[in-house]
């Protein structure tokens, strides 16, 4: 089990799934007579908020390339990874394709396991309007999941619906009364991912041919007949219409 060296990349695909989805979040703000004065793309970066948090209480230096963090923006972190044996797959089914480089060859992948993925998101703004905007365009697609289509084992072609489910709001504001300290309020959402982890793949070759011999009995050496069967044409691959050749030969 262990020792053999694979990486399918899903860990790193599901964080970047997540992220993917809150790139597009937009605030405009107006004026009194309600026209809008600007409008502008909520950055988003992985990483945990106290980090921003950090950067934002930074004074702007630019002599010392130092250039204070700006709001609003968005940040998101994968806090924790759990089993989750309701959704538990038959294990001995497997994924079958063509091998990429040489068609008399499947590549093949057992049933992958069910995990939960948990994902903080982090809205990090300076007054309440541009924080109400953004959960405004997040929090009507979750009811509670949202559903997002996946590329899972694209060297296999397999792709499945993903449910990201929102679980929790919590609310911080970091404002404590000094007129020189930038005020930062925090919407923390929490969110669990349904997603799947796969193992290794293996290449195995394509039966093109059966031939089978039958005797009197189990201890007998004597054929007394032979039927061999071979796809028709012999040229095909796995994804083609194809029929079979069956070869019957009796010997007494």
């Amino acid at each position: 089990m262990f020792g053999t060296y694979f990486y399918n990349k899903n860990i790193r695909n599901i964080v970047i799934l997540f992220g993917t989805v809150f790139n597009d979040i937009i605030v405009r703000r107006v004026n009194s007579s309600n026209v809008t004065q600007e409008e502008f793309r909520v950055p988003i970066a992985y990483g945990p908020a106290e980090k921003f948090l950090v950067r934002l209480r930074e004074a702007t230096d630019i002599s010392k390339g130092k250039v204070g963090l700006t709001l609003p923006r968005m940040s998101f972190e994968f806090t924790a990874i759990n089993y989750d044996s309701t959704r538990k797959l038959v294990t001995t089914k497997q994924f079958k394709k063509v091998h990429a480089s040489d068609n008399t060859k499947l590549t093949t992948v057992y049933n992958p396991v069910p995990y939960d993925f948990d994902f903080t998101l982090s809205v990090m703004v300076k007054n309440s309007d541009d924080g109400t905007q953004i959960l405004e365009q997040i929090l009507p697609y979750f009811s509670p999941e949202y559903q997002v289509t996946m590329n899972e084992m694209s060297s296999m072609g397999i792709k499945r619906d993903i449910p990201i489910i929102f679980t929790g709001l919590s609310t911080e504001d970091s404002y404590e009364g000094d007129f020189l300290t930038r005020r930062a309020l925090i919407h923390t959402l929490t969110f669990t991912v349904k997603a799947f982890l796969y193992g290794p793949t293996s290449d195995v070759g394509i039966i093109k041919e059966v031939d089978i011999n039958k005797y009197n009995t189990t201890t007998s050496t004597t054929k007394i007949s032979n039927t061999d069967v071979k796809p028709d044409p012999t040229s095909a691959d796995v994804d083609d219409a194809y029929g079979y050749t069956t070869t019957q030969t009796d010997y007494y």
